[in-house]
């Protein structure tokens, strides 16, 4: 792919690949043999932001997961221009701030960086290739497979949120979006455009809910319209 063509689709393309980047990592998490997992707990509605370093060679996606809590200040503040010289890259974009809805995960992660004051952990290197698929981003509610490996638990006692489709299959909302703050998801189905035969429903577990992905599984998931992403139950169809 010629480095102008990469540059011309950048800004559109970074966004839509933004909106999966944090919530489904391909299983190449291996940053020269670096990569290691690690676990999580207390992260429901934990903050995190992500950074998308896009280069000649692929796009560099580097997670704030238990290294910053991504303060706004900083945040906000962000010279995009001199981290795009600081780290040779093309194009910089953020993407963020998420909050996670599990209650505790265990995901793996390389080499930290610091951007800005904000410091990150490597996470994936996607295929430039994504770039020409996800310029016209990902369509609301059309069921996609990614490739990841993580381990999401979701709390006995807690409340999840879920999208049924017109099947019976059940997806948990992985992370929520700052426009949506926790307390406000009950209703967050009043605000979602659901296809036809689409249900939005909100309920305690009277078990711990384990999703243990890989790259052996097969893995459904769909997003909606505000780059909100679900993950399908794996126990349902």
């Amino acid at each position: 792919m010629q480095v102008q063509r990469l540059a011309s689709n950048l800004s559109s393309a970074l966004i839509a690949l933004a909106a999966i980047a944090s919530l489904y990592i391909p299983p190449a998490a291996a940053q020269d043999g670096t990569a290691k997992p690690y676990t999580f707990s207390n992260t429901r509605d934990m903050r995190f932001c992500e950074i998308l370093v896009a280069k000649k060679s692929g796009i560099e996606v580097y997670n704030t997961t238990g290294v910053s809590d991504c303060s706004p200040e900083l945040w906000n503040a962000m010279d995009l221009e001199s981290l795009q010289k600081q780290f040779g890259a093309l194009k910089i974009e953020k993407n963020g701030p998420h909050f996670w809805m599990m209650d505790s995960q265990t995901v793996s992660f390389g080499a930290e960086a610091s951007f800005g004051g904000i410091n990150a952990r490597w996470a994936a290197k996607l295929d430039p290739a994504l770039i020409e698929k996800q310029a016209s981003g990902t369509e609301p509610y059309k069921v996609f497979t990614p490739k990841k490996t993580q381990t999401m638990i979701y709390a006995k006692g807690k409340p999840v949120y879920e999208l049924i489709d017109p099947d019976g299959n059940v997806y948990v909302l992985q992370a929520h979006e700052e426009q949506f703050p926790i307390a406000s998801l009950d209703k967050l189905g009043e605000q979602l455009k659901l296809p036809t035969g689409w249900q939005y429903r909100s309920r305690i577990l009277t078990d711990d809910l384990v999703m243990d992905l890989g790259p052996d599984k097969t893995i459904y998931a769909v997003g909606d319209q505000y780059h909100q992403y679900w993950t399908r139950i794996p126990t349902t169809k």
